[in-house]
Parts: structure tokens; sequence; C-alpha cells
């Protein structure tokens, strides 16, 4: 007989064997951004008169105020380092830990490899307490990173303590919630579906709490981390918060484990037709099915988040009667209200489109999932080639990239009509995020092309989709060489509304991503199948 946590230690060290090239990727690459953020920033705002700016303009702007919360102390220095870095910290920390948490719980029992490891002396809980250990080292060692750039950069001690604890704290409350969610799916993507939405509705939450400056700020982990009012007047109280949701979403955890089958999940998923269809037959309509789900999942998510962005558009306006010297600032004139519009416009859209290329990534990635498990095996066993079966699963990344980007479209037209915008002016954002829709397909093409030839650094293929949603948040705040933002595909795009429409730089792409996808087709037809 053996105890619940029987083999957690081992368990522990396990993990970090088979994450010794995994963790410090993700601590170097994600502590790497928000310390050079964190160092670059004091450089930017040198003068008295920069921080005042900064303070007048973008501290008071709802774009800033959406994406980063309504930051203490921002006519600072510190705060202005905070504020430029949370979005990256506090999105990538909180998403950083949902994948190693769910990859280290639900995907083990997924794949059969931890029944494995149960069948020898290994606790029931052993898994669950390993996985959430796991969860936290990293989120200390992002904190640590963090922490030890910002006292690097020269900033108050105490306001960067506080901020560093802020986020740690954030991160560790998130890895419970991704325990949870692993307990109540039968999958690794069910579960990551979860635990995304707890990120996505924490972090929109305190977005609106934070642009309308009300209650909405408390009913969320990202609000609570905030709290702490880094480089303001600091208040330690905010961070019992999170640890009391955080020891009662453990808690809560530990009570599932015990209340489900193992291997299974309070969740259930629906049992299947007991005749397949018809379209099932074809390579196109196989690959249709199995990305359904997911591609249903990511158009109903962006565009209910892209109605809430649309909402907020008729807000903006009053951002000038609260500050009308912003109008002088940004040299606006009589025409500040459409010249902040456009700008809010322009960064919505661009940003929803960086973050739509997320389906096409992982729709591709798919592809590597399926060789894996060696379901390809019973695919290609039929009439179906390789490059049959690949080309229909880039077909459908593509057009489910499309799709994604009209509902986008249409669901920021629908909030922006809905809370009183003009109708005509409304629509005409569909057409705009259409815009980037080369941009869109030459993500996907890249990981294609990934996928082909080096199926064994497969995350590779997000690399662009990385380098692109950089490019977003910080390409302007870090002053980065045109030559460096040049890797991001939207760089290249004319920034809609506002810029006239040019047919070239999209053309262009479109004939790269063409080449990219005919090299992955190529090089996947060529190489073994990476098959366990």
């Amino acid at each position: 007989m053996s105890g619940g946590l029987t083999g957690t230690g081992h368990l522990a060290r396990l993990i970090l064997r088979r994450d010794r090239v995994r963790l410090p990727l993700w601590v170097i690459g994600l502590g790497g951004i928000i310390a050079s953020s964190a160092l670059a920033v004091p450089g930017v705002y040198d003068t008295p008169e920069k921080v005042a700016g900064y303070a007048a303009s973008v501290g008071a702007s709802p774009v800033s105020l959406l994406m980063s919360g309504r930051q203490a102390g921002i006519d600072t220095i510190g705060g202005i380092t905070a504020n430029e870095i949370s979005q990256v910290a506090q999105l990538g920390v909180c998403l950083m830990v949902t994948f190693l948490v769910v990859r280290h719980t639900r995907a083990e029992e997924e794949t059969g490899r931890a029944e494995l490891l149960r069948s020898t002396v290994l606790g029931r809980h052993a898994a669950t307490v390993a996985g959430l250990g796991y969860g936290v080292l990293a989120a200390l060692l992002v904190g640590a990173v963090t922490t030890g750039s910002m006292l690097g950069a020269g900033l108050d001690t105490t306001g960067t303590l506080a901020y560093g604890a802020g986020l740690t704290l954030l991160g560790v409350c998130y890895a419970a919630v991704a325990l949870v969610a692993a307990q109540l799916s039968t999958s690794a993507r069910g579960a990551l579906a979860i635990a995304g939405a707890a990120v996505s509705v924490g972090y929109l939450l305190r977005g609106l709490g934070a642009m309308r400056d009300n209650a909405l700020v408390w009913l969320t982990p990202f609000g609570w981390a905030q709290a702490l009012n880094a480089f303001g007047e600091e208040r330690w109280w905010p961070a019992a918060l999170l640890v009391v949701v955080t020891a009662a979403l453990v808690a809560l955890a530990a009570r599932l484990t015990t209340r489900r089958d193992f291997a299974g999940g309070l969740v259930h998923p629906r049992p299947g037709r007991p005749r397949a269809s018809a379209m099932l037959a074809s390579p196109l309509g196989l690959a249709a099915r199995l990305l359904r789900g997911s591609l249903i999942g990511w158009a109903v998510g962006l565009a209910l988040l892209a109605v809430v962005y649309g909402a907020v558009i008729p807000t903006v306006p009053d951002l000038l009667e609260s500050n009308p010297e912003i109008a002088d600032y940004i040299g606006a004139g009589s025409d500040a209200e459409g010249v902040i519009i456009d700008a809010f416009l322009r960064y919505v859209l661009l940003f929803m489109a960086v973050v739509a290329t997320g389906f096409g990534v992982s729709a591709v990635l798919r592809l590597r999932s399926e060789e894996e498990s060696n379901r390809v095996e019973h695919v290609l066993a039929t009439r179906a080639s390789r490059t049959q079966w690949m080309g229909a699963v880039i077909t459908v990344a593509v057009l489910g990239s499309l799709a994604i980007t009209v509902f986008m479209g249409l669901g920021l037209a629908a909030g922006y009509a809905l809370a009183g915008g003009d109708a005509d002016n409304a629509m005409r954002v569909v057409g705009d995020q259409l815009t980037y829709v080369p941009a869109l397909v030459l993500v996907v093409a890249f990981a294609a092309a990934v996928v082909g030839l080096a199926p064994r650094v497969s995350l590779l293929a997000w690399a662009l989709a990385a380098a692109s949603g950089l490019q977003v948040l910080l390409g302007e705040t870090l002053r980065l060489p045109d030559a460096v933002q040049a890797v991001s595909p939207f760089w290249h795009l004319p920034g809609v509304p506002g810029e006239s429409f040019d047919l070239v730089p999209g053309a262009v792409e479109l004939v790269v991503a063409a080449l990219l996808i005919g090299v992955g087709l190529w090089a996947h037809r060529r190489r073994d199948l990476e098959l366990t």
C-alpha cells in the first residue's frame, strides 16, 4: 500500500529531466523579453517631459487600460516600465504555467504514460502535486528574472518587489486553474481550452474594469495582482486573495482527482455516430472533422472578444474630455476624435489578426500529433497520399483562419454598432480586418514548412507567430530597428484604418507563402514518418 503522495519527489525529478530543454527555453525566452523591455524603458523615457507626456497620453489611453490595466505610479519611470511589460509578462506567465501543468498531468494520462508510472509505487496525488510544483517553479523563475531585471534597471526596490510578487502569485494561481482544468477534461486539448478561457476571461475583465474604473477589476486574479499598486502606494493585502484562491483551487483539484476514474474526466466526451459520414472518406473531409471543434472554439472566442472591443470604440472619445491636452500632444487638432478612434482600431485590428494565427499554427501542428500517435498510418494505408493529407490540413488551416478573420471583423462591427457607433463605419472594419490575411497565411505556410522539414523541432512552427506578437506588443516600446520588426509579416502591410491600401506587400507575402507550402509538401513526402 502506498500513500497519496508516495513517489512525488521521484516524479518531480523525472519532469525536470524531461523538460531540461523546454523549461529553460520558456524562462529564457519569456524572461529575456521582459528583461530587455525593463532595461530599455528607462533609456527611452529619460527626461521629465517624456515621462509626463507618457502619463498624459498612454496612461489614459483606452488601449493601454484595456491591455495593461490601470497601473499605479504611471507618472514615474517604474510605473511606465511596469505598464509596458505587463502585457507580455502577465499573459506570458499564465500561458506558460498552463501549458506546463497540463503537459505533465492530463497529457500524461491521455497518452497512457501515466498508467505505466502508476503501475509502480506511485500515489494517486503524486502527479497532481508534482505538476503543480513544476508550474510554481516556472512562475518563480520568471518572477525572479523580472524582479532582477527591474532592479538592474535602477527602479524602486519596494515597487519592484511588489510587481515581482504579484506576477509570481498570478502565475501560481493560474497553475492551480490548469490543475483543475486537467481534472475536468479527458484530453489535453480540452484542458488547455478550459484553462485558456479562464485566462482570457480574467484578462478581459481586468481590462474592462480598468477602462470603466469600476469593481470588475476585483473579479479576476489579474486585478488582484495589479492591486498591489507597485510603484504607487504599495499595499500587500491583495496578495492574500491570490494565495487563498490558489489554495482553494488546489484543494478542489485534489477533491476532483478522487471523484473521477483514472484517465477519465468529469466532463465526458460525447460518443460518436455508429457510421461515418461520406465526408470522412476524403482527406479534406477528415481534416475538417478533426479541426472542427478547434475552429469553432477559436471563432467564437475571438468573435466575442471582438464584440467587446467594438463596444468600447464609442467610449474612446471620452478620453479627450477628461484629457484635452492629448489632442495637442498627438498633434491631431480639431480631428483629434477621429485620430484616436483610428489609432485604437488600428491596434485592435492588428492585435486580433496576430492572435488569430494561433489557430492556423495549431491546426498545422495537428499533422505532427497525428503522426506521433500513429493514427496517420491508417489514413495513408488508404488511397490518400502524403501530399493529399498534408494539403488537406493546410487547406483547412488557411480557410479556417480566413473564416476566423471574417468573424472577428463582424464581431467588431457588431459591438461598435450595438454601442451606438455609426453603422457605415462599423461595416468598414470587416474589410479592414481582411487586410491582414496575407500575413496570416504566411504564418501558416511557415508552420507547414517547419513540420515538413524539421518535425522533431515542430515547436519552431510558433516562431513567426511569436515574433509577430512581440513586434505588435513591444516593437514601438523598445524602438526596435526596422530590420528586426520586418521579421513580422504584419509589419509590411498597411495599417488600417489610417494608411492607404497597397496591394504589393500582400501579393508578395502570398507568393512567399505558396513557396513555403510547396517546400513543406515536398519535404513531408520525402522524409520518413516520425512514428512512436
